[in-house]
């Protein structure tokens, strides 16, 4: 007599294996979301810290001006992760010196979990609701006449909760 399983008795296991995995699979896809979610809130928190350092240093100027000179791009980046002078004006260096005496605020620019982008959409004084400009095409929204600083991701975290009002 030949000793081993038999047909039933492997779609049995196979069929119990199946139930297994519907049941576990889910709870892994959640953990992802909910990893992600944690790391949008740390670095949201990081960045508006150094954004209220940057404009305690700066006598009240927020990121984003040379003196009264609205910037954006390569030069906003550079106040976060460059030195600045008193005035906002800054440089790509990481080394304070000179009349370059502050910062760098962060090592890098965070990026943005869900597409990898670290870029900043700056936003008008204007805006009010942020997801009306909430566009997915850029890692972060920033509205430098108020300092906010959110994330540039459209819908809902799995909590029901909008990502750019976080």
């Amino acid at each position: 007599m030949k000793k081993g399983f038999t047909l039933v008795e492997l779609m049995i296991v196979v069929t119990i294996l199946g139930i297994l995995a519907a049941i576990v699979l889910p709870e892994f896809q959640g953990h992802a979301a909910e990893s992600r979610e944690s790391a949008i809130k740390s670095s949201l928190h990081t960045v508006r810290c150094q954004v209220e350092l940057y404009k305690m240093q700066h006598n009240g100027l927020n990121p984003g001006y040379w003196g009264t000179l609205a910037i954006s791009g390569t030069n906003l980046t550079n106040q976060f992760i460059g030195t600045s002078k008193i005035n906002g004006t800054s440089t790509s260096a990481k080394t304070p010196s000179g009349d370059y005496l502050f910062g760098p605020y962060l090592m890098q620019m965070p990026q943005n979990p869900f597409n990898n982008l670290s870029s900043i959409l700056v936003v008008g004084g204007s805006v009010t609701d942020f997801s009306t400009v909430t566009d997915d095409a850029t890692g972060w929204l920033y509205q430098r006449e108020t300092g906010i600083f959110k994330i540039n991701k459209s819908g809902t975290d799995s909590s029901g909760v909008s990502y750019v009002s976080y």
